[in-house]
């Protein structure tokens, strides 16, 4: 019981500050705060769109985990997909050419990497014991 208590604190703290980090720059570069957009060079707004919408996502599950709701990791599978579905949008993208930054792959795979670990804490947090 303890340990489940403990995966939980560590995947709501993990996915809270994840979550900020993620609205903010979504949002900076969609509304072009602080021109933020040519900051960041050939960015993809199909990766720019799923990021916030993930961003959405992981509230909807960090309210779950909040409330103890098992329904919590479904916010966290649908972001997944999201996000599989954008690298290969990517993947498309850059076979036809488009232009885009390196660092937009490196950061999507960690992306789809962290959200797989925190999906996996919001699924061991939520199980029934047995």
């Amino acid at each position: 019981m303890k340990k489940k208590h403990i995966i939980r604190i560590i995947t709501l703290t993990g996915l809270i500050l994840f979550t900020t980090i993620t609205l903010i720059l979504s949002t900076s570069i969609l509304l072009d705060i602080l021109g933020i957009r040519e900051q960041q060079g050939h960015y993809v707004p199909l990766i720019i769109w799923s990021n916030f919408l993930c961003g959405c996502l992981y509230i909807l599950s960090i309210i779950g985990l909040f409330t103890h709701k098992k329904w919590s990791i479904v916010p966290m599978v649908l972001a997944l997909f999201i996000l599989v579905g954008a690298f290969f949008g990517l993947y498309i993208h850059i076979m036809d050419g488009g232009l885009y930054e390196d660092k937009t792959i490196m950061a999507l795979f960690f992306r789809i990497t962290l959200t797989l670990f925190l999906a996996f804490g919001t699924y061991v947090s939520t199980k029934p014991l047995l």
